[in-house]
């Protein structure tokens, strides 16, 4: 019990920052889509920020602290507090010179890198030259996002989630006011979101310095450990989680790469109905996966497989708890939802209903990602890069494939189906491989168990949330009060029909939480 509630600690703690990035993405996505619509300036923009989002997994995110955090906790172990810091410098320092060599390398590559992210973008001239002024703009985030990862690598190391967690979030308010209150100020509008996207850049950096600070003391860039054994195989081990993070990346901008040869606002169209499965996902996988890494790691090193399982199994329930009826709801309101969220402004009935079919179609990539999310720290916790590589590499072969059979005959549509189905075939191979692996080590069938029940209570919920969204007119968006109240009714009905259910099946993941918080008294299930 104590195990599942230290996971669960750290998986409330990085929920709450996470969701609250979420929701200011959310936010920052609801004014770009007020303000420019799904038009060309949008499609511009979304491309030329996924471009320099590739390139900064070689210096950010999963790649900086899956490497940083157990490079720093051996050398911590093995020398002490200030051999740690020495290491945390020199890695500083490097990670400081590759993100600048790649920005600079970036902004003069641009538009050949336009050519390749968006070679559809080449039958018109000025959308085309926009994508390349704006990728050139966005560029320099990659120095920022960069010294935001090493902080949360430090920070988590320490047991901290939350303030790396919430950290991006600044960056998406300063794009949402920019987009508010700038655009109408500059002669291309568009600009206004670069503008956002380097002032939230600074910020977020700036707010995760102090608590570094506090947690290690001042860490200054250094030269001092390059020579070192841990530094070299920091080195080598970045250059594989990044490769394995950029993977999804690719997955990702080959689609965009596709929508740019579909009709004008194709690409923004998919952008957002990925940032609403991004939104409903985001927070509890994410949270979940940081806070399983550090426990089955532990578990590896003992041997001690029982744990290992029932780390796994928490992990499981703690995410199917979520989003088995999130998926639910997303099915059954796809249609409410984009128009409550983006029908307004420029964003029009035509764009709306051709994201919220894309919406549908994305589901089942949500529910196989997070499982893979779950996989991937398993294998990063048995020290097996080479699948995920080995997979990932598969995994773009089918997203470029199935996504240029499926666009050319559904369109925008066609884009979502093709991630779903390639996502859930490369969830099947990570599974097949891991339990060739493990054996029974890894209790697959116990773990399963719960979301056989959380399914069924989800499927009457989803129901009830479908036939009260009948009573809605929702092309007429946010706009009209009586969809604001059926849109809150269907929500709040068909989760109590959810919770009900989930009750009345004994799920024991749910009863786990509600006597955690205190609605329950304890009871014997």
């Amino acid at each position: 019990m104590a195990k599942r509630s230290n996971i669960l600690r750290a998986s409330v703690i990085s929920a709450v920052g996470t969701g609250l990035a979420r929701l200011l993405g959310a936010v920052r996505d609801i004014a770009i889509g007020h303000v420019f619509g799904a038009g060309r300036s949008a499609d511009s923009f979304w491309l030329a920020w996924t471009v320099p989002s590739v390139f900064r997994r070689f210096v950010a995110d999963e790649g900086l602290t899956g490497a940083l955090i157990p490079a720093v906790a051996q050398t911590e172990a093995k020398g002490g507090t200030q051999k740690a810091k020495e290491f945390a410098g020199a890695a500083l320092l490097a990670m400081l010179l590759a993100s600048v060599v790649i920005v600079i390398a970036g902004m003069l590559a641009a538009p050949w890198l336009v050519r390749i992210f968006a070679p559809g973008f080449g039958e018109d001239p000025e959308k085309w030259e926009l994508t390349v002024s704006l990728t050139r703009w966005l560029f320099p985030f990659v120095i920022f996002v960069s010294l935001v990862s090493f902080c949360e690598g430090l920070l988590n190391h320490r047991g901290h989630f939350f303030v790396p967690k919430v950290a991006p979030g600044l960056v998406s308010g300063c794009i949402a006011v920019s987009a508010l209150l700038v655009a109408t100020k500059l002669e291309e509008p568009i600009f206004a979101l670069v503008i956002g996207v380097l002032v939230g850049g600074l910020a977020h950096l700036l707010i995760c310095v102090p608590v570094v600070v506090a947690k290690w003391g001042m860490v200054r860039p250094s030269l001092t450990g390059f020579r070192e054994p841990p530094f070299r195989l920091f080195l080598v081990e970045i250059g594989k989680v990044a490769a394995i993070g950029i993977s999804a990346q690719i997955n990702v901008a080959i689609l965009r790469i596709l929508a740019s040869y579909l009709d004008e606002g194709a690409v923004t169209q998919y952008w957002y109905a990925n940032r609403v499965v991004d939104l409903a996902q985001g927070a509890i996988a994410v949270a979940v996966g940081s806070a399983l890494l550090p426990a089955i790691a532990k578990d590896v090193a003992l041997r001690d497989w029982s744990s290992f399982r029932k780390n796994i199994s928490d992990a499981v329930g703690l995410v199917g708890i979520v989003l088995l009826p999130a998926a639910g709801f997303l099915v059954a309101m796809a249609e409410p939802i984009v128009s409550m969220l983006f029908r307004h402004g420029a964003f029009d009935k035509a764009a709306a209903l051709q994201c919220a079919a894309t919406l549908r179609l994305l589901v089942p990539f949500m529910l196989a990602l997070a499982g893979i999310n779950i996989l991937k720290k398993v294998y990063f916790a048995l020290d097996d890069r080479t699948t995920l590589l080995v997979v990932g590499a598969l995994g773009m072969g089918l997203t470029g494939g199935l996504g240029y059979l499926f666009s050319s005959q559904l369109g925008v549509r066609g884009l979502g189906a093709a991630l779903s189905l390639s996502v859930a075939l490369q969830l099947v191979v990570y599974l097949v491989v891991l339990r060739r692996q493990t054996g029974t080590k890894l209790g697959l069938a116990a773990a399963a168990k719960p979301l056989v029940k959380l399914t069924v209570a989800a499927g009457p919920a989803a129901l009830v949330a479908f036939l009260i969204c009948q009573w809605g007119d929702w092309p007429e968006g946010p706009a009209l009060v009586r969809n604001w109240l059926v849109f809150g009714a269907a929500g709040f009905l068909a989760m109590l029909v959810y919770l009900a259910g989930a009750w009345v099946l004994r799920v024991r993941e749910l009863r786990w939480l509600l006597r955690r918080v205190g609605l329950v008294q304890n009871d014997h299930d």
